[in-house]
């Protein structure tokens, strides 16, 4: 049994990579700055300002509907302490993120001189000279080989960023509400502006 296990993991490590397969971004797994929310020991017994401990806490079943009318002061108790801290840690571990994000991160909507979307794309780019990847779709009504696919490694060439698409490259340059470049598909180049949706 054991030299059958040895042949098998002997074959194993001989056989070829499989190709087409995608990189993978090579960063070492860190863990999360703000870890999940753990309940403290005496959750559901405690007697805070939440005031859960008090009252009956069996309710009847209900007969008919109940109208908002009904409900007298708020909708849910005020959050106690540990679930305040807790939502003061997420949000400022958001706020630290945006701020060591770079200029590429995000959704993204690129048109062509007119004004007229020709694809979305999404990108990450978390700064510091990490790697810049993402994904596209395209929004004209145009009939093309691929529709969507994967954006990058995006790179910058001096000024100007690159981002690789499958049909071709966006050359963009910062303007002021967003990027301005060219689309090269097909040995060709398209004026475009990027900027966020909405």
């Amino acid at each position: 049994m054991i030299l059958f296990a040895l042949f098998a993991a002997a074959s194993m490590a001989q056989a070829p990579q499989a190709a087409g397969l995608l990189d993978a971004t090579p960063e070492t797994y860190q863990a999360p700055v703000v870890r999940p929310f753990e309940p403290p020991s005496d959750f559901g017994r405690e007697t805070e300002a939440q005031g859960d401990a008090g009252g009956d806490w069996r309710r009847s079943p209900l007969t008919q509907p109940v109208v908002v009318e009904a409900y007298v002061g708020d909708y849910e108790v005020s959050p106690g302490d540990v679930q305040t801290a807790y939502d003061q840690g997420v949000a400022q571990a958001e706020i630290d993120a945006d701020r060591r994000a770079g200029p590429l991160d995000g959704r993204w909507r690129v048109a062509d001189a007119d004004g007229k979307p020709l694809l979305s794309f999404a990108l990450t780019d978390r700064g510091e000279g990490r790697r810049i990847e993402g994904a596209w779709r395209r929004l004209d009504a145009r009939a093309a080989s691929t529709a969507d696919g994967p954006a990058g490694p995006a790179g910058f060439d001096g000024a100007a960023a690159v981002v690789p698409l499958a049909d071709g490259e966006l050359h963009l340059r910062a303007a002021a509400h967003g990027w301005s470049g060219e689309l090269v598909q097909n040995g060709r180049a398209r004026a475009v502006t990027v900027a966020r949706p909405g």
